[in-house]
């Protein structure tokens, strides 16, 4: 079915809401108050989804021609805005969150931007179909995307992706701005006055200005003192515990990467850490038999959020500080929810970790009630 519609709202990955007989329709690509023919592709129960057929009524904001693959390609999601709707699309996308889903104040902070609203990312994963065409999936699909430049990664990713010779297998690429990294070895990156290394198969952000300014306004919340632990859950490479190690008695970081562990063990004696040391396990099955009593916990958990045995665990321990570093504002808030009964949200800091992308990352600071 086609329809003529008016864009009146955006959902939470940056697409357009349009109302038709009072259901709601998503609608990818489009601005508040552009009208735009569409063609409904979903028809769910309490929701539709659309494309757009035809932009009737253009918003003057709206950025065209950026990308030769935004259409296809679905590693995008917001780039037809201005980098400062950006950010007020995702400032308003956690302040609503926050007060739809923890029903409470809290005071939330302007979101941090990337100095770099392209070019920034340090890491890519390539897919190749039989034909040996490498790209990216195309948007909700198998489909490969061939590209010859991608504006989101580092210039060092595109020159290899332009001389990459035929491939059979999807790879995986990182750099440090120095070298490509695609095999087996490490390459070493800088954060602030600490080298990491980082292998392929570790967990390590990918915007490294980004994590530089996260990094700081984590060493900021936890304001440590000579006297206090720190215990540092999902540490994967330990860089979050490497980088407040001065400041603090001592830190245990738990990640189940096991490929992280060692590159965290290499990162503390490339750093000459004396006060760290890591545990390779799940952090679920660890926590509960700890011989640490930590003052301040750090917790970066994946996606998914906190398990009910982690957080249970936590509120166990009993520290005097909780910062929760979240790439979802969604499981961050379902957790927030019940570590709220024992500690006061004192702040959050939004990230733009993600330009042209609707993920937010947030870093909360938690004090014991």
């Amino acid at each position: 079915m086609e329809y003529v519609v008016k864009i009146i709202d955006y959902d939470h990955q940056g697409r357009g809401i349009a109302k038709i007989d009072n259901k709601i329709v998503f609608i990818p690509n489009t601005i508040i108050d552009e009208e735009v023919k569409i063609k409904t592709v979903d028809n769910k129960k309490n929701y539709m989804e659309g494309i757009v057929i035809n932009y009737l009524k253009e918003s003057p904001i709206r950025r065209k021609d950026i990308c030769p693959y935004y259409e296809k390609c679905g590693g995008c999601s917001i780039m037809h805005l201005p980098y400062s709707e950006q950010l007020k699309y995702k400032q308003n996308k956690i302040n609503n969150i926050l007060k739809r889903y923890l029903k409470m104040d809290i005071k939330v902070k302007a979101i941090i931007p990337s100095d770099n609203e392209f070019y920034y990312r340090n890491k890519v994963t390539l897919h190749v179909d039989n034909n040996h065409n490498v790209g990216y999936y195309e948007n909700k699909s198998n489909k490969i995307v061939k590209i010859d430049q991608c504006l989101l990664l580092d210039n060092k990713l595109n020159e290899y992706i332009k001389n990459i010779e035929k491939i059979t297998k999807d790879i995986t690429l990182r750099t440090n701005g120095v070298k490509v990294l695609d095999d087996n070895s490490t390459i070493i990156k800088t954060i602030g006055n600490y080298k990491f290394n980082v292998s392929l198969e570790s967990f390590f952000q990918v915007n490294d200005n980004v994590t530089y300014k996260m990094y700081e306004k984590i060493k900021e919340y936890a304001h440590a003192t000579k006297k206090d632990n720190i215990l540092d859950l999902y540490c994967g490479t330990g860089t979050i515990g490497i980088y407040l190690s001065n400041t603090c008695h001592e830190v245990l970081g738990i990640e189940i990467n096991k490929q992280a562990i060692i590159d965290a063990n290499k990162n503390k004696e490339l750093n000459t850490i004396k006060n760290i040391s890591f545990i390779a396990d799940d952090v679920s099955k660890v926590i509960t038999n700890l011989n640490f009593k930590p003052d301040i916990i750090i917790v970066d958990p994946p996606r998914a959020g906190l398990d009910h045995i982690a957080i249970d665990t936590i509120i166990k321990l009993h520290p005097q500080k909780i910062i929760y570093t979240s790439c979802d504002p969604m499981t961050l808030v379902r957790d927030l929810n019940i570590l709220k009964e024992y500690y006061q949200i004192k702040e959050l800091t939004p990230f733009d970790m993600f330009p042209n992308t609707y993920h937010i990352e947030s870093v909360v600071l938690l004090e014991r009630k």
